[in-house]
């Protein structure tokens, strides 16, 4: 499940196997999320959050959905490294 957790935070949830999974891929090789608007990446046991700038990404991508945008960029990444769960 992924979701806004705020208004500068996206959280993707699931269990703790697969939040293992995507932690070792991102400390291989940054699970290749190539986007200036993300900054930091937290993990706990069952989730992964990306931090982001609302603000910067409304007024780049003229969105006022902010997260969708952020959502729209991580969730192919997570679901390739999640075995689309």
């Amino acid at each position: 499940m992924i979701f806004a957790n705020g208004d500068k935070i996206i959280t993707y949830q699931e269990d703790a196997s697969v939040i293992k999974n995507i932690k070792a891929q991102y400390d291989k090789n940054g699970l290749r999320i190539d986007n200036p608007y993300i900054g930091e990446v937290t993990f706990t046991k069952n989730t992964v959050s990306f931090y982001y700038d609302p603000v910067v990404v409304m007024e780049n991508e003229n969105t006022i959905e902010p997260a969708s945008y952020i959502i729209s960029i991580v969730e192919p990444v997570l679901d390739s490294v999640s075995g689309g769960k």
